[in-house]
């Protein structure tokens, strides 16, 4: 769960800052331009984010309907 709040909060701010410093973000020797590519890593490591989801679902799904009792 840890994995999947983190690399979606970090892309979500980094995301954020290349909007606001508009192309300069991405084109120029920022501290943006050099962490965008290591974020974009991050959320693929250990599996895609959308992976993970799949089974945080299925796990919680299973928790429940066994406290449902079915």
């Amino acid at each position: 769960m840890t994995k999947v709040a983190v690399s979606e909060a970090v892309m979500r701010v980094a995301d954020r800052c290349v909007q606001v410093m508009v192309g300069q973000g991405v084109t120029t020797d920022t501290a943006v331009e050099q962490v965008f590519p290591e974020i974009r890593a991050f959320l693929i490591y250990d599996g895609p984010t959308e992976v993970h989801k799949w089974s945080l679902a299925k796990k919680i799904r299973r928790g429940w309907q066994k406290a449902q009792g079915a």
